[in-house]
This record gives C-alpha cells, structure tokens and sequence, in this order.
C-alpha cells in the first residue's frame, strides 16, 4: 500500500476482522463460489496422492514425537498441533489476509459481520510477523477511552509477543468477557519508549447504518462498514430520505474497511442502472462478472466522501460510482485493496480464508495498492472523520467531539487544535457546497 497517511493495510472485501477489530483483511465472503479449476488439470497425475503421502506421513510423525518426547514450557494437545501445522501451511503463503480459521475463529468472523461483539472498539491491521497497527479507534470505545490512537502500533497483549501472531489470533486476544482488562503494549511515533495501556471490554454494538436531513434536503448516509444486509439497511434509510423530500445524497464511506462483497453489490445497485458492479480473475484465469441485485432508486445527485481508511468493499461501490460517473468523489485517495478472499468451510467446522481473486472495477481498472483518487481532493484530519456508535445518543455525540478536542490539543497544541475544531468536517462541509451546486 502506497498510501503514506494510513501506514496500514486493511483489509478487503475484506479484512476487517473487527474486535472490534477488523482486521483488515476484512474479510470478505464472496458471494458466489469461485470458479472450480477443471477436474481434469487437478487429477491429471494419478501418483499425486502417492507423493504427498510421504510428506504427509512426516507431518504426523512429526506431531507424534513432539506429543511423547517434547519437554518445554508448553505441552500442547495432538488437535493443537495440527492445528499449528495447518496455521503454518497457510501464513507460508505470505498473505495477510489469507488465515486458517478454527470454530472459534469462525464464529468470532460471523460475529464482526454482525456487528455484534465484546471487544475494545478499533479498527486494525495485522500482519504476521508485523505489529498490529490500530487503523481508527471508535470514539467512545474502550479503545479511544483509554487513549489509544490512529497509528498507534501495539507490540504484546496482556505481556506476550503478538508479532509471531496473525489478524485473527491477535484479534481473539483483544476480545473476551465484558467488563474484564486486556493490557496493551504499545509503539508510538515520538515516545521513545513503549506505552503501556489497559482497555476495559466492553459490549460493542454497531449499527452499520446511520442516516439524517441536513438543510436544503440533502440526505446524508453514513455506511460503518459493510455487514451483513448492510444494502438492504441503506436502501430503507434513503427510502426514508425519499419520503422526506431528499433533493441529493451525500454516501459517506470514510474510514470504512469493507466488509461482503456481495453488500457492495446491493449498495452499488441502489444507484446504477448498468448492469456490471465488478469482475474477478481467478488464478485459472477464469473471471465471474457480480452484477446488479436491488432496484435502482433514483437519478438523484450523489457525491460519495472516502479517505485513505476507506477499502476493499468501499473501493468495489467507490469504483463502480466513478466508473460510471454516477457520483462526484470527494476527500482522499482510498486505501487500496483490490482482492478478495473466500471463506471455504471444512469438514470439522473449521474453515480456510485464502485470497482466490484480483478484483477489477467496471472499466477494467486495478486499484490494488494505488487506491481511487477522489473527483476533488480535500484533506482532513482524519480523527474528525472517525466514526463513533452509528446509534450514539446526542451525549454521547458530544462527549465524542470532546475527547477528540482533547486528543487534537495533546497532538497539536491548544492553538492548532482550536484552529482545526473550529474549521471542522471540511470534507462535509465541501460536499454540501458541492450539493448545492447540482440541486439549484
């Protein structure tokens, strides 16, 4: 990723494992399955089964030795060693977001889809052999209570070393039991020693959608990330929007890590009437074409508002509304995710996430590790574009807009950070002006 704002890689269509956390590799399931490589390139050597046994065979051996000889600090169960073995076989691939994913893991990715879980309230990206790097804590989340912040790169949990560790076991870590602590070992840039915090879980509960009416009807929509039926939930709040007489819809993806692809779908259909959101290729060089799926709601104005948190799912709607000029682009360069993963059950219950595809948008553009460059570019702080609990009360709200004041006043200075509260969402506020313009 290219991106030098976000030194982090989210996720994608996927990857955001939330833990709040999501991971980045959002992760993402597709919505069909891939296109199977012909039988008869897989079996095309009979002995294959014969060759691997071998290996196989030393797998086993391996795992029996270590069950009845190993003396160490840790015993680990046979289950845990092939597990071990299976992890190995997949962070092999170099990829950070392709995991080995046991019952547990899986539940705990159903659950981030969900948006429904105990954790700490932060986005993040996680690579094996890499710290975890927090991409935006939700403000108001134990995470931002206990001041954690945009870039903040955390080294061990609760004193054990999470750089061996991959999205998903980091991930598991930072969720548990409300109301318990998890302690946090952190780097940040000009400290010149590790800071260590304690977070207090908590229930998060995150509504994917918020929407309101702001002057002049103009609609504006704020998508958390894309969960499941997260199309269906904005179709209702434009609807609404509809209803009340919306002359415009300003689609605010800022910050968003992405999430299903076939969300992106849904969302894009609410907007296009072409029949192409996205195409895939597959290693086999097949490619799968995602159409279409909702009813098309309007030729109303659109402007569409990212940043460099912005990825992955966000990117496919983002792409497709560019593409088609469908939608004025405004903000920063989106974070650059342009593959995609697939969650492949296994017989067990445990489960395989591998990337199997490079996604392209409707004209054919790559944007993996580039990003999309916005129609107009407005920079911003970015903690004023983090979103907090779509379902905060105006209380909460406020104590929000402090806790940023007292972060950008800590960061900046008293007097710089006066400067950029008063100035406020100028993303926003530019987009209105620009709605202005297509609706008089």
């Amino acid at each position: 990723m290219k991106n030098k704002k976000y030194l982090f890689t989210i996720i994608i269509l996927g990857i955001l494992l939330s833990l709040t956390v999501f991971c980045s590799v959002a992760a993402k399931k597709t919505a069909t399955p891939a296109p199977v490589t012909p039988a008869a390139e897989v079996t095309n050597d009979p002995a294959g089964y014969f060759k691997d046994a071998g290996n196989l065979n030393k797998i086993t051996d391996i795992i029996n030795i270590i069950q009845q000889r190993f003396v160490g600090k840790k015993n680990p169960t046979k289950q845990e060693l092939y597990e071990a073995a299976m992890t190995g076989i997949v962070n092999g691939l170099d990829d950070p977001y392709s995991e080995y994913l046991t019952k547990k893991d899986l539940e705990s990715f159903t659950e981030d889809l969900d948006g429904e879980y105990v954790g700490v309230g932060m986005s993040i990206d996680k690579r094996k052999d890499a710290p975890l790097i927090v991409i935006s804590p939700f403000v108001g989340s134990p995470a931002a209570k206990a001041g954690i912040k945009i870039g903040d790169k955390i080294i061990k949990i609760d004193n054990k070393d999470i750089i061996p560790l991959n999205a998903t076991e980091t991930v598991n870590m930072l969720k548990g039991k409300q109301g318990t602590k998890v302690e946090v070992e952190i780097i940040r840039e000009g400290k010149k020693d590790p800071l260590k915090v304690t977070l207090i879980r908590d229930n998060i509960k995150l509504e994917m959608v918020e929407s309101r009416m702001l002057p002049d009807k103009i609609g504006y929509v704020s998508l958390l990330k894309f969960g499941n039926h997260t199309g269906e939930e904005l179709r209702k709040h434009i609807v609404d929007l509809q209803a009340q007489g919306m002359k415009g819809l300003i689609l605010d993806l800022r910050s968003n890590p992405g999430g299903s692809l076939k969300e992106s779908q849904d969302i894009s259909s609410l907007f296009i009437t072409q029949d192409l959101v996205v195409y895939l290729k597959y290693k086999n060089g097949q490619e799968t074409r995602y159409n279409r799926t909702l009813k098309n709601l309007g030729d109303f104005p659109l402007i569409v508002l990212v940043n460099g948190g912005s990825a992955s799912a966000s990117e496919i709607v983002t792409g497709a509304l560019k593409d088609y000029k469908r939608a004025t682009i405004i903000g920063q360069k989106t974070f650059g995710k342009g593959i995609v993963q697939e969650v492949m059950p296994l017989n067990d219950g445990d489960a395989l996430k591998l990337t199997i595809a490079q996604y392209f948008t409707p004209n054919g553009n790559y944007i993996h590790e580039k990003g999309i460059e916005p129609d107009i570019k407005v920079d911003m702080e970015e903690v004023l574009s983090i979103k907090g609990y779509a379902n905060d009360s105006e209380e909460a709200k406020q104590n929000r807009m402090k806790e940023i004041g007292t972060y950008l006043e800590k960061e900046k200075g008293k007097e710089e950070a006066d400067k950029i509260i008063a100035a406020g969402d100028v993303q926003l506020k530019r987009a209105v002006e620009e709605m202005e313009k297509k609706i008089k």
